[in-house]
């Protein structure tokens, strides 16, 4: 009897399942900061990595999953592959942001939507362009990442984890904006592909602008990093414990 509690507590305690995509990776360098030249992959990896760690230090009984934990390239449905596989709770997915602005700054965090399409285009384009450089684009079932044509499907598509993941998102901006003193660029809709395929509550977090030098200046720094690290940390508590 005492073997069988156990066994049911332990099932009980691993309920939770966590994924963090690092995006881009390998050939794939993602944004490139113009002043030290710094690698958005190298940045989110980094930032994934050790916030994983923080979360199973704190929580060991929640099943924390890497889509990557070192410099690959990983396809789009892939990473989405790997979080409906691992029955995910949720799906973290990690990234830095750049724009033709060199003074755009701020953090901001996206679900999945089609609210103001027009205004958060040019990052879905950026972050979907990925797709090209795979081998099989079958998986996609002829999605062109630069029509904007394509992106009609994000509106036919009914999310039925919005409510959870508008929930964790605004938790994460307010870490950002409350704790780091980012400048808030909200939290946002746009049709990325890697929260479409997701069957979980999924948010897709720019940590800020490599392409503003201030900004990638302290995105670089152990500050920053460790800002950024602490401040998802805590939300993720937050929503954890609901």
């Amino acid at each position: 009897m005492r073997s069988l509690m156990l066994l049911l507590l332990s099932c009980t305690l691993m309920s939770f399942t966590l994924v963090i995509d690092a995006g881009h990776g390998g050939d794939d360098y993602g944004a490139i900061g113009l002043v030290n030249g710094t690698k958005e992959k190298d940045l989110n990896l980094h930032v994934a990595k050790h916030l994983a760690d923080k979360i199973h230090q704190a929580y060991p009984e929640v099943k924390v999953v890497l889509t990557r934990d070192k410099d690959v390239f990983l396809p789009l449905q892939q990473r989405a592959d790997i979080a409906n596989k691992n029955h995910a709770d949720l799906f973290i997915s990690i990234h830095t942001n750049a724009a033709e602005n060199r003074k755009a700054q701020g953090a901001e965090t996206f679900i999945l939507g089609t609210d103001r399409m027009e205004d958060n285009l040019d990052v879905a384009i950026r972050e979907n362009a990925v797709m090209k450089l795979e081998a099989d684009q079958t998986v996609y079932q002829g999605f062109d990442p630069n029509s904007i044509e394509s992106y009609i499907i994000f509106e036919l598509m009914q999310n039925q984890y919005m409510d959870n993941s508008l929930v964790f998102a605004e938790l994460v901006q307010n870490q950002f904006v409350g704790t780091l003193n980012r400048a808030n660029r909200g939290v946002r809709q746009a049709a990325f592909w890697v929260l479409l395929k997701s069957a979980c509550p999924s948010v897709l977090v720019e940590m800020g602008f490599v392409s503003n030098a201030e900004e990638e200046k302290w995105l670089a720094s152990e500050e920053g990093k460790n800002g950024i690290v602490n401040s998802i940390f805590n939300a993720f508590e937050k929503y954890y414990k609901k």
